[in-house]
């Protein structure tokens, strides 16, 4: 509709409204007094219903019992009030409706009644819960302690939270972990039931809810029946209909004032719209009523809203893919400083390396197999090898340079690499503990390069451990890889650190032991097999390296972008 065609309505409208008005109004005039009372009284118990409300609803929330008290003692006066008007509802509203608003109030108290009792009961079942923690904490040992700290998480999110999503992570993590004992199931039992009260609490509270938004709603109908016939009613009539004829005379003025609110009010709505668009907010749209020149303009601006916002969007993306790129030339200029390094040490240690790989291999040639140099010979050329190989990946650190992987067992390296070390006596004061999964399947690796990777992580865990210590060195299948970890009871990496450890030239050790590049070397070759690594430490307990290899391996021309997994403990 037009707006002139909204202008001749109007009048017409009002002229109508009005006359109509008046006539009610008259009317109306003798019916009026005698219910003055019963409104006060009815506005009474409507602030008595919210000052329940708001004493059970802070009983709730903090549990102290001045609230539970309170919350008593106003349904005691609530149904003195109710007392009081029997007649006067009766009347207004019927007995059935007021025999049922008395036993919604009795069923309410009854509901916060049982609410009080299951809080006492959870109380003293959370105080079970904490004694029987305590309980299996004293006989647990160290490794279990990890999971069922893990469990005692869970559970105190449950606490919190008090939901069936809070329940299920319990669950979850307790069928993960594998602690077993009668004081476990106890505890599992004693959850069980709290959250079964936690369930009962929420299926009262409800019913509360409910018995108390009908106790209002009956109010609310009560005082409003009333109030449309109160005195001061009858004296706004006798004025109304006075002033509906000077109302009619005066209808161009109001029609226009109404024309200019409801011309207005659009206008306003859309600048509150564009207030938040400006804040980036963009969740909201003009809400378009009608078919006149303002609805139109309203259609108009919430399309416009939609193209802008898809246009952030879009920029915001563009921003995002920039700063990728931003970052990935950042890594690529670090990379090739460092590859620019690394020849220069390849040149001047390639020539030492070749001396000794020739000289050590024309030995082992005139050495007979029983000579017992042979063994010794045998293990420096397979080292003065590696040493070549690391060597080249070294240079190839800086810049593309394939791996060669092949099916192979990947306990193979894992053991050459413990046994080169052994005979070196690095592991000396150091208890080194094997756990090699023999049924791994064989996966693509290039075990030259996985040498020097479980290498360099042996070396760190022996420089982290002061003797006596220990290191797990475990292989095992985990869903579509093949995980190496080495596990050490050193000194650990403080968390500001945890971060860095992978960088090049990062190193807590000092110059004679290190430069800093083992680690990174070590990430650099898991990404070109598309695996991951993870570093879990605790300062003063140990630290954790995990190698993730994918049973199957994809070559891609430019490495994918490999998760680098950080964990303080």
């Amino acid at each position: 509709m037009k707006i002139r065609e909204k202008i001749f309505l109007s009048v017409g409208t009002y002229v109508f409204v009005a006359i109509a008005i008046s006539l009610f109004a008259y009317q109306q005039l003798s019916t009026i007094d005698m219910r003055l009372d019963l409104v006060t009284i009815a506005d009474d118990i409507i602030h008595n219903i919210s000052d329940v409300r708001r004493f059970e609803k802070n009983y709730l929330l903090y549990k102290k019992s001045e609230d539970h008290e309170e919350t008593k003692r106003l349904l005691g006066v609530l149904k003195n009030n109710m007392d009081n008007i029997k007649d006067e509802i009766v009347r207004a509203m019927g007995r059935v409706n007021y025999e049922q608003i008395r036993r919604d109030i009795a069923e309410y108290e009854t509901h916060f009644d049982q609410v009080v009792t299951i809080l006492g009961w959870q109380e003293t079942l959370i105080a079970k819960i904490n004694s029987q923690e305590k309980v299996i904490e004293h006989r647990l040992t160290s490794n279990d302690m990890r999971h069922f700290s893990e469990l005692k998480r869970s559970v105190r999110r449950l606490m919190i939270e008090e939901d069936k999503v809070a329940y299920g992570s319990f669950v979850n993590t307790y069928e993960k972990i594998t602690l077993a004992g009668d004081d476990i199931s106890t505890y599992r039992a004693l959850i069980d039931k709290l959250f079964s009260m936690y369930e009962q609490e929420q299926s009262s509270v409800d019913r509360i809810r409910a018995k108390a938004r009908t106790i209002q709603l009956f109010s609310q109908n009560l005082s409003k029946s009333e109030r449309g016939q109160i005195s001061a009613t009858m004296t706004r009539a006798e004025t109304l209909f006075l002033l509906s004829i000077l109302t009619i005379m005066l209808a161009g003025a109001v029609v226009n004032t109404r024309l200019a609110m409801s011309l207005a009010r659009p206008i306003h709505e859309m600048e509150r719209v564009t207030r938040k668009i400006a804040s980036g907010d963009f969740s909201e749209h003009v809400t378009v009523k009608g078919t006149d020149e303002i609805a139109s303009l309203g259609t108009s601006f919430n399309q416009m809203e939609e193209r802008l916002h898809t246009a952030l969007k879009s920029l915001e993306g563009t921003i995002r893919t920039l700063r990728e790129k931003q970052m990935e030339l950042v890594e690529a200029e670090k990379l090739a400083s460092i590859g620019k390094l690394a020849a220069g040490v390849a040149h001047e240690i390639s020539n030492p390396l070749t001396s000794v790989l020739t000289f050590s291999s024309l030995m082992l040639e005139d050495t007979p197999e029983d000579d017992p140099r042979h063994e010794r010979l045998v293990l420096m050329v397979r080292e003065t090898e590696r040493a070549r190989t690391i060597v080249r990946q070294l240079l190839s650190f800086g810049r593309e340079f394939p791996i060669n992987p092949v099916k192979a067992d990947v306990n193979a390296p894992v053991a050459g690499v413990i046994r080169s070390l052994s005979a070196q006596g690095m592991f000396k004061d150091i208890n080194v503990v094997f756990d090699l999964d023999q049924n791994l399947p064989k996966i693509d690796v290039d075990s030259a390069a996985i040498e020097q990777v479980v290498t360099n992580l042996l070396i760190n865990a022996v420089h982290a451990v002061t003797p006596p210590g220990i290191i797990t060195v475990t292989t095992r299948l985990a869903g579509n890889y093949v995980e190496i970890l080495v596990a050490d009871t050193g000194c650990g990496i403080p968390p500001d650190n945890l971060g860095k450890v992978f960088d090049p030239f990062f190193t807590t050790k000092g110059k004679s032991r290190g430069a800093g590049l083992g680690l990174a070397v070590s990430y650099g070759i898991i990404k070109k097999h598309c695996g991951h690594i993870e570093v879990m430490s605790t300062v003063g307990e140990g630290t954790t390296f995990t190698v993730r290899l994918p049973l199957e391996y994809v070559s891609v021309t430019t490495p994918k972008v490999v998760d680098t997994w950080v964990t303080v403990g």
